[in-house]
């Protein structure tokens, strides 16, 4: 069936949006990735002792892998599934330097108190924001992460310093890596101009084969000049708006849900939805069903590399290996309104295992 929700966005054309919010507000750096922009707040921490870090046991290689490369060895707590919340456990802080964070799929659940505790002890906190990257954390001391999963651009790391400039100075954008990436941004483009589905498959070629060099090669590596200027003038009010309104749209719109349970059932004042995300009793029965409706879904994230290094994993961190286990999203964001959101509500509503 031809595809009605889902897939990369097309190259962004340049608006006259305020920009992103923080510029102007904090010191920001615009980096070529999500894991450039991770691995420059590192390196701006700079050397500490113990080199150790406590970070969530449900998250992506690609936050991980900046802090194994700034030499960090880290420690893991766990994710209750019911609103993906933190658990955090105040004893395992000791020779702790950073602290790793995440809001998920937009909704940050974590506790505030818990981040005192670690400023206390002079915890770093570095705020992962691929998922929330429209969240002050006024607690943290970094937040860094990608808007690549939020609007078509080739280069999509930010970091910003809550406190002072930062010191860390980026290397020159890597040439290939933007090259693919506007290639698959090109193709995206081209697919649905025509509506052959060969130009989708092209471009998730491309954008596979730059991203796996990339996990290779990353560094601080900083962002290209048009990439920075489409997040200076890009609309960030009216996607707001647009993905609120279409996660309520479909919260409303399922009846009676079978087969697949609702991760965030309700929308706070601050939550900013990147996905509409579920879990899945059979997950690849449930992915199947709509890709048949002509629905893609993504699981972010599958294992990383580093939890299956971790002995007894699943009972260690039960909640974060459920997640792994049943996590499925299905993109809702500014492209789409209340047809493709009825429709969505209404085969997620239909399905059955």
């Amino acid at each position: 069936m031809e595809r009605v929700i889902g897939g990369m966005f097309p190259l962004e054309k340049i608006g006259n949006g305020s920009g992103f919010p923080w510029i102007g507000k904090k010191d920001v750096l615009f980096l070529m990735s999500g894991r450039c922009a991770l691995y420059a707040s590192l390196l701006d921490i700079g050397d500490v002792e113990p080199k150790r870090a406590y970070v969530p046991a449900y998250t992506c290689e690609t936050v991980l892998s900046a802090y194994v490369k700034a030499g960090y060895e880290l420690r893991f707590y766990d994710i209750d599934p019911e609103g993906m919340t933190p658990l955090f456990r105040e004893e395992e802080l000791d020779g702790v330097s950073v602290l790793g964070l995440c809001g998920y799929f937009g909704f940050c659940r974590y506790d505030r108190d818990f981040l005192l505790k670690c400023k206390d002890r002079g915890i770093k906190i570095l705020f992962d924001t691929t998922h929330s990257p429209l969240k002050m954390e006024e607690l943290a001391d970094y937040q860094a992460g990608s808007l690549r999963k939020w609007m078509g651009i080739a280069s999509g790391g930010v970091a910003v310093k809550m406190d002072g400039a930062f010191n860390v100075k980026p290397l020159a954008p890597e040439k290939a890596h933007l090259d693919g990436r506007y290639r698959a941004l090109e193709l995206r483009q081209e697919a649905l101009d025509t509506g052959e589905e060969k130009f989708n498959e092209e471009a998730s070629e491309v954008f596979w084969n730059t991203e796996l060099r990339l996990r290779k090669m990353f560094d601080a590596f900083s962002g290209d000049e048009l990439s920075e200027r489409i997040i200076r003038n890009f609309d960030f009010d009216s996607m707001v708006e647009k993905r609120r309104e279409n996660y309520q749209m479909v919260l409303d719109g399922i009846n009676s849900p079978s087969g697949f349970s609702v991760v965030f059932d309700s929308l706070r004042e601050d939550d900013v939805p990147s996905h509409f995300t579920v879990y899945a009793d059979d997950r690849p029965d449930f992915q199947a069903y709509l890709k048949e409706r002509g629905i893609s879904s993504t699981v972010y994230w599958p294992r990383t590399p580093e939890s299956e290094e971790v002995k007894d994993f699943d009972s260690r961190y039960p909640g974060a290996a459920y997640i792994y286990d049943h996590v499925c999203s299905v993109q809702i964001d500014q492209r789409y309104g209340k047809k493709e959101m009825d429709y969505l509500a209404s085969v997620l509503s239909n399905y059955r295992k």
